[in-house]
């Protein structure tokens, strides 16, 4: 199947089947709008059973075997109707969890986990940032203390999004001194003692992060995902793919918001940031058709696209007046688009690998 027959396919599928009460949401994510998890789950669910899930992944774990432009087809079709995909309640098993058990985990952990995180029969959450290691990743503190047939986790983690309706977590742990090389990458199970999950409040309303607190917990030794001590290229696993799955999200995402604006001020000029930001985007589909995989460019999609998506609801708040703003919930979508130049790495941060790696300037 060609890439024009994918999408058509896929268009008449979304007609056919997407239900109307998760149709055309157009603010920038789901959990600024959704809380029927139940209704999430079984979406989810729907989508895996009709192949539009794991794309990219091998048969044998429930994928479809199929190139990488596939699925950014996918992500396409889905953002332009409004219909929840790869994000979400499942978006932590599918975007952080799964790529590093693809590539790193061994066959028992693929055969366990992936088919369930395709039909989020297990919901995952995110253990990497604390609270003075943030964009700082390497400087985390949380212990994982080998006991010999398994390990004792003791620390804390913050920013974990569902953390409170997690089966199990992706964490990285400090394993030894060395700043990069004593870090390790487990499956931790969530539903066991010695697990605190303390809601944080949002200025959305929502309280999707949580800090997660660690007294004595236990992860057997088969839940490591690589090796002992090579957590940090696990980790950068996960980043280039969270980053340029952040970044398709957020410039389709841009471009259907930015045709709810009409007649303001300014808009010239980001229609012409975004018409620049998809030319960019288009060159990274031609890096996939050709197999090749994408790096650092999915950093500077995701830093360009979060900030330019910022731009367009600081827009829109600034010359709507108060009852469009409140009706249209566009308020909604300022306040979460500040956490967007955050997620997958600051802003900041992915200046600084853009400098070193792209312009090589120095540390």
């Amino acid at each position: 199947m060609n890439e024009e027959e994918f999408r058509s396919k896929l268009r008449e599928w979304i007609n056919n089947n997407a239900p109307q009460s998760l149709r055309g949401r157009k603010i920038l994510f789901e959990t600024v709008e959704f809380d029927n998890y139940d209704e999430l789950r079984l979406w989810q669910r729907k989508l895996a059973e009709a192949g539009y899930l794991g794309i990219t992944w091998p048969k044998e774990y429930g994928g479809q075997g199929l190139d990488p432009i596939y699925e950014v087809i996918a992500y396409e079709e889905f953002i332009r109707a409004g219909l929840p995909y790869g994000r979400s309640l499942g978006s932590i098993g599918l975007m952080v969890a799964a790529p590093a058990i693809l590539k790193h985990g061994s066959d028992e952990q693929k055969k366990k986990y992936l088919p369930r995180i395709l039909r989020a029969e297990d919901i995952w959450c995110q253990g990497f940032s604390e609270p003075q290691a943030g964009s700082d990743l390497a400087s985390i503190k949380t212990k994982a203390e080998d006991k010999g047939d398994y390990f004792i986790v003791n620390g804390q983690k913050i920013w974990s999004s569902y953390a409170h309706l997690a089966d199990y977590m992706i964490l990285l742990a400090r394993t030894g001194e060395d700043r990069y090389n004593g870090l390790t990458m487990f499956i931790l199970n969530m539903k066991q003692e010695g697990i605190k999950v303390s809601p944080i409040h949002q200025m959305t309303g929502k309280s999707d992060f949580n800090t997660v607190y660690f007294n004595n917990a236990k992860i057997p030794k088969e839940n490591i995902i690589g090796k002992i001590g090579e957590g940090w290229k696990v980790a950068m696993t996960v980043l280039n793919h969270e980053r340029f799955t952040l970044g398709v999200t957020m410039l389709f995402t841009s471009k259907i918001t930015l045709e709810s604006l009409k007649n303001i001020k300014g808009l010239e000029e980001i229609e012409d940031e975004v018409e620049g930001l998809e030319a960019f985007y288009q060159r990274l589909l031609v890096k996939l058709r050709r197999g090749e995989e994408i790096d650092i460019e999915g950093s500077i999609l995701k830093l360009v696209s979060s900030e330019l998506l910022q731009k367009i609801y600081e827009l829109a708040v600034m010359n709507y007046d108060v009852e469009t703003i409140m009706k249209e919930k566009w308020y909604l979508g300022m306040l979460a688009s500040r956490g967007r130049t955050i997620a997958g790495g600051t802003s900041e941060i992915l200046r600084n690998l853009i400098g070193e790696r792209v312009l090589k300037l120095p540390k």
